[in-house]
């Protein structure tokens, strides 16, 4: 039921599309206008082409975030290890909290509004109303300086949200060198250390790219234009294939030709739904029900970080609103 109402528009679109060609198919002076059903069937296998080959290019940017996220949840959980069996207290302390922050300095770089995604629209900003963006009620500087103190957190965002992220990273792998340069940490751990940096930073750009590049437009663009005309002249095809249905006599010769109607709008609304849920998936990182929910999984992260370290004051884990985590 919330995904018809979702995309009730493309419902609404093809029961006035319907209408009008019922209307026009009995109009005396130009009575029996119908597109040919060849044309219909040919337009129809087309566009089923393009739509597929559309979702299964966004649902592979959609699966390379959520690996992207699966491997940062891996290597927090070696750099946790690391640093609860290798450094003292305090280091200990400020390398996880450190961590924790690039993770949320991360997690609202890529919760950013960009030109293309679709966030905006009438539909996706309604259904937005039935859960929770932790993004949308905190801000970084909060959020950073719960974790690293005022000071620092003000030193971190001096370049900007989109540049704190880097800013953690390089500060991580400042104090990771003067830890084996000055305390004399073992070489092994400190390869591995810088192991787990570089697999942050491949991350964090696997992240980027994917928030900066969006879904070639101009395959976007002719999927969903293709999509419309197809749904557009599909009552148009079916209007006559209906009407000869009365010559059954009865009852048909009344309802045959409104059965246009429920069956255009149904294949109408299979295929206009299937490229609104491609348009919605193919930024992964923008907010919508279906994103990767990378909020969750960091505060999940950082609930297991802390943990690992003794800490009993932990933040509360983020549920899912109305069965959507985001």
């Amino acid at each position: 039921m919330e995904f018809a109402l979702w995309s009730r528009g493309s419902i609404v679109f093809m029961v006035v599309v319907s209408l009008c060609a019922i209307g026009v198919y009995n109009i005396p002076s130009i009575a029996g206008f119908a597109v040919p059903w060849p044309i219909i069937v040919v337009l129809g296998t087309t566009v089923s082409l393009m739509a597929g080959f559309k979702n299964a290019q966004v649902l592979a940017r959609s699966g390379e975030a959520l690996q992207a996220f699966a491997q940062v949840s891996a290597s927090s959980r070696m750099l946790s290890r690391f640093c609860c069996d290798f450094t003292d207290e305090a280091t200990k302390r400020a390398l996880i909290y450190r961590h924790i922050a690039w993770m949320t300095a991360l997690r609202f770089s890529l919760r950013r509004p960009m030109p293309w995604e679709s966030m905006g629209r009438k539909a996706n900003t309604e259904f937005r109303k039935r859960y929770h963006i932790i993004e949308d009620t905190t801000s970084l500087l909060d959020e950073l300086a719960a974790l690293l103190g005022p000071d620092e957190s003000a030193k971190v965002l001096d370049g900007g949200m989109l540049a704190a992220p880097l800013h953690l990273l390089s500060s991580q792998g400042h104090q990771i060198n003067l830890l084996f340069r000055d305390t004399g940490l073992a070489p092994q751990v400190y390869t591995e250390l810088l192991k787990l940096m570089r697999d942050l930073h491949d991350q964090q750009a696997r992240c980027d790219r994917i928030k900066n590049s969006p879904y070639p437009r101009q395959y976007a663009i002719v999927s969903t234009m293709f999509v419309a005309i197809f749904c557009t002249l599909l009552p148009f095809g079916a209007v006559p294939v209906f009407a000869e249905m009365s010559r059954l006599g009865g009852i048909w010769s009344v309802i045959s030709i409104w059965l246009t109607i429920p069956f255009s709008t149904l294949l109408g609304w299979m295929y206009m739904s299937l490229d609104q849920v491609g348009e919605n998936t193919s930024n992964p990182f923008e907010g919508g029900a279906n994103d990767v929910p990378i909020s969750p999984i960091c505060r999940e992260l950082e609930i297991e970080l802390r943990s690992a370290m003794g800490e009993v004051n932990l933040p509360n884990p983020l549920l899912p609103r109305n069965g959507i985590a985001t």
